[in-house]
């Protein structure tokens, strides 16, 4: 039985209970699931408790200078789309359809033209405002034409000023003023883990920019396969690259990598991968060498490159136990040039080099870089072990050959075309495009072209030859073959080795009077 104090109270509750529920309605706030409440956006005034922490807000920060850098780099990066003829015999298609349809992408056949275009797409930085233009070797190799285009949809023909397939360096100029050029920054500075981006048009997708972070610095590659690493003025290739976890593919080639400050540290040129594609790993020259070069090119044709004179091994746990090492460290000499710069300044076979000026040395590239940055009559200090002590021997650099004579461009095909032939590194792209796995193993210039009637047509060399070897230089890049060719007389017989699938054999060729 409700009394009616009780009925009173109630009531009292009810109107209460009623009150709160309008108030509830009637406001502006909204109750969330776990009743917490939000002031709706127009009338919001947000606490400090939800505004953004500061790391989100550093983080926020760099996407602005990811956003700027981009803003600032994009117009200096430029498209570089090759093309060159090649001639081709409908007797060596039909031999050797398989070779052209891997190499090329294509199939061959007998009523096709016996003249192909090839084109290709890489990129470029400009450097200077009247057109000067970094881009890689390989981008403008044996081109007949070269077409740049700019940021703007603009589109010039270009021209070789010079290249240097040692570094994969190579310079192109358009005729125009006022363009937008790149800053060049300084790539000894960059630290492993430091932001990068890379810009350029890989897979044809113009104006593509990438981030990631730089990775290692100092790698090679493996361009080059010789067990030691020469420094004697032969052929080898400079590897210094940084390597970069930024998203690096196929058109890359010649682009920039850049720093947080819009600076060009690195000129994009090759990526580890299995399948053609981007994997991970990316690398790019140093623009510190990438410069030096371009300078040569620009000012004189061709490049002038310091010497030292000796080839080098790193060091293992052996070697170190037996000359009283505390660890592995620096670098074996296997072998002093005679007459070089390092046996004038008395350096010796089986002394380990631990410092270039001052600087230590645990890889042969390192001093293979180092020496390549110098001018020759420069005088560097080398520290190295001898005799379970340390010394310091101070060498003054001279000059190796530069191959000056075909800097600004002559090609191959244009040198020795009287042999009748044209050739291609057989490198790891190549490789992996040829079905059969004869050439795995293999280290030579790949022909891809045989003209009709000409002397190595005459003594039976075809298409899909491997030269491995001319006398008795070993041939492993189309540089190397140039260099070899250049040592004999018009008239001259000279031996050539080559590999024909699994099978080798030699070939006599007299060079044309």
């Amino acid at each position: 039985m409700w009394s009616s104090k009780t009925k009173r109270w109630s009531a009292a509750g009810l109107i209460f209970i009623g009150v709160v529920i309008g108030i509830i309605f009637t406001s502006n706030l909204d109750w969330t699931p776990k009743g917490f409440a939000t002031r709706n956006m127009d009338t919001a005034v947000f606490d400090e408790s939800s505004a953004p922490s500061q790391d989100v807000l550093q983080l926020q920060n760099t996407g602005k200078a990811f956003t700027a850098v981009a803003k600032e780099i994009l117009p200096t990066v430029v498209s570089v789309a090759t093309s060159r003829i090649v001639q081709q015999s409908s007797s060596d298609n039909d031999l050797w359809g398989p070779i052209f349809r891997d190499f090329f992408g294509r199939e061959f056949r007998n009523q096709q033209p016996e003249t192909q275009r090839l084109q290709g797409l890489g990129s470029g930085v400009i450097v200077t405002s009247d057109g000067y233009i970094l881009t890689n070797h390989h981008v403008i190799e044996n081109a007949d034409d070269i077409r740049v285009g700019l940021y703007d949809n603009r589109t010039f023909e270009a021209k070789l000023i010079g290249t240097d397939p040692l570094t994969e360096v190579a310079v192109i100029k358009v005729e125009a003023t006022g363009l937008p050029a790149a800053r060049l920054g300084k790539s000894d500075e960059m630290e492993i883990g430091e932001w990068v981006l890379a810009v350029g048009n890989p897979l044809g997708l113009s104006s593509t920019v990438t981030a990631g972070i730089v990775s290692a610095k100092g790698r090679a590659i493996g361009i080059i396969q010789d067990e030691d690493r020469e420094e004697t003025g032969g052929s080898y290739a400079i590897e210094n690259f940084i390597q970069t976890d930024a998203a690096i593919n196929r058109g890359n080639s010649g682009g920039a990598l850049v720093n947080l400050k819009a600076e060009v540290i690195g000129i994009n040129t090759a990526i580890a991968t299995g399948t053609g594609f981007y994997a991970g790993y990316g690398f790019a020259i140093p623009i510190n060498l990438a410069r030096k070069i371009m300078k040569d090119l620009i000012d004189q044709g061709y490049v002038t490159r310091a010497w030292l004179g000796i080839s080098m091994q790193e060091v293992t746990e052996n070697v170190a136990e037996r000359f009283g090492l505390d660890r592995p460290k620096g670098v074996r000499i296997v072998q002093v040039l005679e007459d070089s710069p390092a046996d004038k300044a008395g350096l010796r076979e089986m002394d380990i080099i631990l410092k270039l000026d001052g600087k230590d040395v645990n890889h042969s590239n390192e001093i293979q870089n180092s020496v390549a940055l110098k001018n020759p009559d420069e005088t560097v200090t080398l520290t190295v072990w001898r005799d379970k002590k340390e010394m310091d021997i101070r060498v003054k650099l001279g000059q190796r050959e530069t191959g000056r004579e075909i800097a600004r461009g002559t090609s191959e095909s244009e040198e020795f075309a009287d042999l009748g032939l044209q050739v291609q590194t057989l490198d790891r792209d190549i490789r992996s495009q040829l079905r059969h796995g004869d050439y795995n193993d293999v280290e030579g210039v790949i022909i891809t072209n045989v003209e009709r009637y000409s002397v190595a047509f005459d003594v039976g060399i075809a298409v899909g030859d491997v030269i491995t070897q001319v006398e008795d230089d070993r041939i492993r890049s189309v540089s190397d073959y140039r260099r070899a060719l250049r040592q004999y007389d018009k008239g001259q017989v000279v031996i050539f080795y080559l590999q024909r699938r699994s099978n080798e054999y030699q070939a006599f060729l007299k060079i044309p009077e």
